[in-house]
Order: structure tokens, then C-alpha cells, then sequence
């Protein structure tokens, strides 16, 4: 049987050569250059099938290379987009982006931005127009943010959410043994969903990360292999080891998970949430 493969997590950028300019809106956000076309060579490499791209902080809201590799790739990619509650046009703006290419979700990043409202009345304008157009919502979130996040999510049952990097839980040894606590209270709502992804990056240890391991098998128990999906967070899988390792890991974490389990993290449930072509 051939096996799919879906990286939910792949950033692109190009070089900062004035093609597409680079906000500055988010300082702290990481600055990186990686082409959509290294990203198709180490997908081929990996045996990985199609990815979602996620529109990357340093261009702030200006989804212009998002669009385009959507528009040249249409059946390998979906995108997310970065939600702007503050400006009151980005919602007909969100309609265009959705008319014009598969854009499948939208990100909230109080991670990078944590000083502009999330979870307040000023979002809900964007939430009704995810749920009105079938966009999962995408939480880049720490875990100081989750107990406010759990009691939004409490109110928005309508909405599918997604959580980004189990939440960039702290694995240093005084915490690692509660620093999924926060992120598995969310099991009960069933509208949430978790990225085991960015694992190498999360670790702080060499492959294969055992530091990362009691999270992501407490997710599997807690959340089920429906509400998993696997992603890389191409290109920051550098520091940890290659691109494949971040998807092979899995397996090490894993290795007595059955086949429709595995199938379903990393590919099945992704293909469902983000409505993407059959294999």
C-alpha cells in the first residue's frame, strides 16, 4: 500500500532583493531565505506528498509569495493566512485570498505579536468569517496562553483549531514531566486538533529528541491519531537535524503505532481539515 504523506507546517520565503518586501511589523519573528522550490526538492527526498504553507511573520500581512506558489502548485499546496483583527478591510481582503487560491486556514500568532489582543471581542469578526468559510483556525501559541485560549475555544464549538508545535511546550528537565499539562486539557473539546510538529526544533537533544516523546505519546492518548497531524516547520528543521528526520522521528516515538493510526497523522487527518486533494 503507498503511504501519503502531508507536511502541515512549511514556511518559503526569497531573498530579501526587493521582490517581496519584508514588513518589519514583527521584529522578533525569525528572518530566513527558503524558496518554494528547495522546499519541493526536500519533500521528494522525504517521500513527502504535498505540504500547507504558512504565511511567515516577515511578511507580515502581504501574502503576495503565499498566493504565488499556491497559483504554481495548486495540487501540492494549501496555505494558511495571518489573521489582522485590527484592520477592519482584511476580511473582504480574507474572501479574495480564499476565491483566489487554497487558502485553508488562518493563523492567530500571540507568540510573535502577544500585545495585540487575541482572544478579545476585536477577533470575532475573523471567527465568524472562518467558520462562514470553512477555514480551520491556527493558534501559534506558548502555554501561558493556552488557559485563555481553552476558555474561547469553550464558546467557539463551530470552529475547527488547531494547535501549532504542541504548543512550543518547555522540555528543559525541571518541567518536561508537566509541560504538556496545559495543551492536553484541550483534549475534551473536539473541535481541537494538535501539530506534532517542529520536533527537532522543540528538542534539546540529539536525534531521535527523546525529550520530546512523553508529550507526543501523552497527545496520542489524549487527542487520538484524528486530532494529530505531523509538519516539519520547514526551514527551521536545520538546527535539529535534516528535513526527513523531523518526519522519522515519528517513528521512533512510535513504533508500535498501527498503520491506520500513523496514516492518519500524517496525512488522513490533515487532508480532511484542510480539504486536500486525494492521494
Amino acid at each position: 500500500m503507498t503511504t501519503e504523506v502531508v507536511d502541515t507546517h512549511a514556511h518559503v520565503s526569497l531573498p530579501d532583493d526587493g521582490r517581496f518586501a519584508r514588513s518589519g511589523l514583527f521584529p522578533d519573528a525569525p528572518s530566513f531565505t527558503a524558496p518554494v522550490e528547495d522546499l519541493l526538492a526536500k519533500m521528494e527526498s522525504a517521500g513527502v506528498d504535498r505540504a500547507v504553507l504558512i504565511q511567515p511573520s516577515i511578511y507580515g500581512f502581504d501574502h503576495s509569495y503565499l498566493m504565488q506558489c499556491l497559483a504554481e502548485y495548486p495540487e501540492r499546496f494549501a496555505g494558511i493566512v495571518l489573521g489582522d483583527h485590527h484592520n477592519p478591510a482584511f476580511l473582504d481582503e480574507l474572501e479574495a485570498l480564499v476565491g483566489k487560491g487554497p487558502v485553508r486556514g488562518i493563523r492567530f500568532a500571540p507568540l510573535n505579536s502577544p500585545g495585540r489582543g487575541w482572544f478579545e471581542p476585536s477577533i470575532e469578526p475573523m471567527a465568524s468569517a472562518a467558520a462562514r468559510l470553512d477555514l480551520t483556525i491556527n493558534l501559534l501559541i506558548t502555554p501561558n496562553w493556552l488557559p485563555v485560549a481553552d476558555q474561547w475555544i469553550e464558546r467557539h464549538p463551530e470552529l475547527t483549531i488547531v494547535i501549532d508545535h504542541l504548543a512550543r511546550p518547555d522540555l528543559s528537565e525541571t518541567s518536561r514531566e508537566n509541560a504538556c499539562t496545559a495543551l492536553l486539557c484541550l483534549a475534551r473539546h473536539d473541535n481541537v486538533h494538535v501539530k506534532l510538529s517542529a520536533l527537532p526544533e522543540l528538542s534539546a537533544v540529539a536525534y531521535p529528541h527523546q525529550d520530546v516523546w512523553d508529550c507526543v505519546r501523552a497527545c496520542v492518548d489524549a487527542f487520538g491519531a484524528e486530532r494529530l497531524l505531523w509538519g516539519s516547520d520547514y526551514p527551521f528543521t536545520a538546527g535539529g537535524g535534516s528535513y526527513a528526520d523531523s518526519l522519522t522521528v515519528l517513528d521512533q516515538i512510535l513504533p508500535d503505532l498501527p498503520a491506520a493510526d500513523r496514516q492518519s497523522i500524517v496525512a488522513g487527518t490533515a487532508r480532511r481539515l484542510y480539504r486536500l486533494p486525494g492521494h
